[in-house]
């Protein structure tokens, strides 16, 4: 049995032997995956500390798995969870530029149904940046959707529901 809502970090590894929050280099890709065997929902957050400079990330992305990915590009990635600097057929939103004052958040609300068992995510600035992907898991029957937030409210930069 699962428990009903669960907090997972998004490591690199699936055993968590990688839990640790990353300082990451202009130009990286920060990279998590998590299972979500057993869950209808999750709630992706990749709360990260100010940019060394406010920067529009290079890649916000999540994907989903049928096996446990090394690397993001072992995944298959979700449209509406596929940020770009335009509205596409291959791209679901618009990225926000990150702060350089203040700390920022990215919020993915994901309908696990008819997904893949593994759900993964990307990240990459031009900047110096640091933070660790974390997934809330929830089952149908006690997930509350999250009411939108405003992408300029303080420290939120996307916000996206699918």
């Amino acid at each position: 049995m699962v428990p009903k809502l669960y907090a997972k970090l998004m490591t690199t590894s699936i055993d968590d032997t990688a839990c640790t929050v990353s300082t990451l280099a202009a130009g990286v890709a920060a990279f998590g995956i998590v299972d979500t065997k057993g869950y209808d929902f999750a709630c992706v957050l990749y709360p990260g500390y100010a940019a060394t400079a406010a920067d529009t990330p290079d890649q916000i992305q999540i994907g989903h798995d049928d096996t446990v990915a090394t690397a993001f590009t072992d995944s298959t990635a979700l449209t509406q969870f596929t940020g770009g600097t335009a509205v596409a057929t291959n791209v679901g939103f618009v990225r926000r530029a990150q702060s350089s004052t203040l700390p920022n958040m990215n919020q993915f609300n994901v309908d696990l149904r008819g997904l893949k068992r593994y759900l993964t995510i990307a990240f990459e600035c031009d900047c110096t940046h640091a933070g660790m992907p974390i997934a809330v898991l929830g089952k149908k029957d006690e997930w509350v959707e999250p009411s939108s937030v405003a992408t300029t409210s303080v420290g939120m930069r996307n916000f996206v529901s699918g």
